[in-house]
């Protein structure tokens, strides 16, 4: 029997991908070392990218139940106009939504799909041999171990599985620190500066936003010197210093009945050296740590375990072509860099304030131009990555075709089963098939489907997490099919 995936961390990323091996038939535990799942997460919303993500297998409808539809995207808080994106992803189509509501959906699907998820499990060591990993792990019970074909550390900044497989964590020298927290308000009486998310005269950030009925996620964030004494660090904060952050802030109290639960965090700036060593990866925040803002930290984290998910359960099926897992490094790591770069840039705009004026103002005047704004929007949205790909559709070379390493939100529900995908031109299924033909000893692999069902008029393959790496007119398709899903059968 194959060794399972060990993933450690039971919160979104690692959630993610326990769902994405597990549709794909591959065996998959689950570690965390809470007891139960953790309903004070500090994220708030899930912006466009990440919608994309859950339209692919079938889980944003059940998310958009309990979500309010995320009023347009900003840069450091300086607010730009989606609404003049035009293209097929949707850059607006982001959800106010509790992140701990987020890991519930993500949960109950990776239960579903016979995901074994394991509380209370604590990480103390780890061993790497030529064929397995072993952890030993602390419970209540005692000591234990646990041997996984491979492990994947999705257990946060502060990783674990990280620092014990030797990976380096290089950062970019900003820690930020805030407050987050939930209060019993009613929002009648809240007042205009504390709903939404606001870059404050003093040089901080606010955000308010409905976590449930009745009550208000909060967020608050002073840059400069970390706090000292024990409100350092994190930790569980007192009402009355939440309420000293907001009144700093927003220039009076909030009008909260009661603070349900209110915590300290900080936010360090890094990426780390290589997302592989042997068999150990890293996705999400023990990969890449930066400040969260608009929604980018999280999409990032979710692209990891979409992007890692399907390449383990290829190579643990026996089909992956050779190197294949090399190619998780060698697309996340650019990916990581560039979105903590852009979070970098945006503290940048907003500290310290005096001398960051200049700089807002002028980003704020060249986003009023129609290509600065759709960078921008598409940049803080996630929507825009795109994997460099070769005309034969291998990884890491120049791209000759705009189409390629890209996503086709259309095809989302064509793409819930979690294989390839082939679309098909209307000329193409006129030719008498060749494509398809091509493509027969894939078909374990991969679906077919007619190109006008995901909105386009030209042929496409695209691989399990939606990324096109073959197009009508950028190379041979079998050439594409072998690169990304091995041999024939």
């Amino acid at each position: 029997m194959t060794d399972p995936v060990i993933v450690v961390g039971a919160g979104p990323t690692g959630l993610m991908l326990a769902c994405e091996l597990g549709l794909a038939g591959a065996p998959v535990v689950v570690l965390d070392r809470r007891d139960t799942p953790d309903p004070r997460s500090p994220g708030q919303a899930v912006n466009a990218a990440v919608m994309e993500l859950l339209e692919q297998r079938g889980l944003a409808d059940e998310l958009r139940e309990s979500g309010l539809p995320l009023p347009g995207a900003h840069f450091s808080l300086l607010w730009l106009r989606p609404e003049l994106v035009a293209g097929p992803h949707r850059v607006g189509g982001g959800l106010l939504v509790p992140q701990a509501r987020l890991a519930d959906v993500l949960e109950r699907r990776a239960r579903a799909l016979g995901v074994d998820i394991r509380r209370g499990q604590e990480v103390t060591q780890l061993r790497q041999s030529a064929g397995s990993v072993t952890l030993r792990l602390r419970t209540a019970d005692g000591e234990s171990t646990l041997r996984g074909s491979y492990v994947v550390a999705a257990d946060g900044a502060n990783s674990t599985v990280r620092t014990l497989a030797g990976i380096g964590f290089p950062g970019g020298g900003w820690t930020v620190s805030g407050i987050v927290g939930d209060v019993v308000a009613d929002l009648s009486e809240v007042a205009v500066n504390h709903l939404g998310a606001h870059y404050t005269a003093s040089g901080g950030v606010y955000s308010g936003a409905p976590a449930g009925p009745g009550t208000l996620r909060v967020i608050t964030t002073l840059f400069g010197d970390l706090p000292a004494g024990p409100a350092a660090g994190t930790g569980e904060v007192a009402q009355e210093e939440l309420q000293r952050e907001i009144e700093e802030l927003t220039g009076r109290r909030l009008p909260a009945r009661e603070v349900v639960w209110a915590e300290r965090f900080t936010s360090v700036s890094g990426n780390a050296e290589c997302y592989r060593a042997g068999r150990v990866f890293l996705a999400g925040d023990a990969a890449h740590s930066f400040y969260p803002l608009g929604g980018l930290r999280l999409s990032t984290c979710l692209q990891d375990a979409v992007n890692l998910g399907w390449k383990l359960a290829a190579d643990l099926a026996g089909w992956a072509p050779p190197g294949l897992l090399d190619t998780y490094h060698a697309e996340r790591h650019p990916e990581g860099e560039r979105a903590r770069l852009a979070l970098d840039a945006q503290l940048a705009l907003m500290h310290p304030a005096a001398r960051a004026a200049g700089a807002r103002s002028l980003v704020a005047d060249l986003s009023r131009f129609e290509d600065v704004n759709r960078y921008l929007v598409e940049l803080v949205t996630g929507v825009d990555l795109r994997y460099r790909l070769g005309a034969d559709g291998a990884a890491g070379s120049v791209d000759p075709d705009p189409v390629l390493g890209g996503r086709v939100p259309g095809a989302a529900p064509l793409l819930h089963d979690g294989r390839g995908l082939l679309l098909l031109s209307d000329a193409a299924a006129g030719t008498g098939g060749a494509s398809s033909r091509t493509a027969e000893g894939w078909s374990d692999r991969i679906a077919t489907a007619s190109a006008s069902a995901a909105g386009e008029t030209g042929s496409a393959l695209l691989r399990p997490d939606g990324h096109v790496v073959w197009a009508e007119g950028s190379g041979g398709l079998e050439a594409a099919l072998k690169n990304w899903f091995g041999a024939p059968r």
